[in-house]
Formats: structure tokens, C-alpha cells, sequence
């Protein structure tokens, strides 16, 4: 018999890479200098539109998960992209690699929006 409570969580999660763990918010890495080890996509349908955004996890964080914006998006199809779109594939690749650093900053856009932008180190 399986372990009902584990199914349960990774059910109501959105991404594998969510299940069991929480999110950090972009408030709590901006300045940080972090690794980026695995990704995942999860899609959300908000108001009748399907909305799809990236699930990354850090190597400095590994009990938090944090979901990006358009550029880790970008990023993160251009990872998969090197596996020929298969994601589960790319992200272990990306952590066979020893992952990416990056370090987040905060900026705006010149319409004055907030905007998390992303140093490759």
C-alpha cells in the first residue's frame, strides 16, 4: 500500500519540484549569490488563461522552491531547448553540471513596474 500522505502532497503540488517544499519569495535572495540546480514548469489557469511559469530550486536552499518570471522562463526553455524539450532530462543535466550561479537584483522597467532581473556568475 502506498503512503498516502506523500501522494496527497505531490498531488495538490503544481511541479514535483514543489511537493514538500516552500516558497521563497524574491525578496529573500535579491543580493544573494545562488545556485540554481533544477527546473521544472508549472502551469496555473488564471481568470480562463493558462498562465506557465518556472519552478527552479537553489543548492543553498534545498527545502524552498522558487517560481520565476518571464527571463528564468526564457531562461529555462533555452535549457530544455538542449535536450530537445525533454525538462526532466535538461534539469539533470543542469545538476550533473554542478548547476549555475546567479545572483537576483531588483530593478524597474522604464514604464517604472518592478522587475527581478538575474547576474550569470
Amino acid at each position: 500500500m502506498g503512503n498516502f500522505r506523500e501522494i496527497a502532497i505531490s498531488t495538490m503540488s503544481l511541479s514535483e519540484l514543489m511537493a514538500g517544499r516552500e516558497q521563497v519569495k524574491t525578496e529573500e535572495i535579491v543580493g544573494k549569490e545562488l545556485t540554481i540546480v533544477a527546473f521544472d514548469f508549472a502551469t496555473i489557469t488564471d481568470h480562463g488563461e493558462e498562465k506557465t511559469f518556472p519552478v527552479i530550486l537553489f543548492k543553498e536552499m534545498p527545502e524552498r522552491y522558487y517560481n520565476g518570471g518571464a527571463l528564468l522562463s526564457k531562461l529555462c526553455t533555452a535549457w530544455a531547448a538542449e535536450c530537445d524539450g525533454d525538462i526532466a532530462a535538461a534539469s539533470a543535466a543542469l545538476e550533473d553540471e554542478g548547476g549555475v550561479k546567479v545572483r537576483f537584483r531588483a530593478t524597474k522597467t522604464k514604464s517604472g513596474n518592478n522587475l527581478t532581473t538575474m547576474d550569470i556568475l
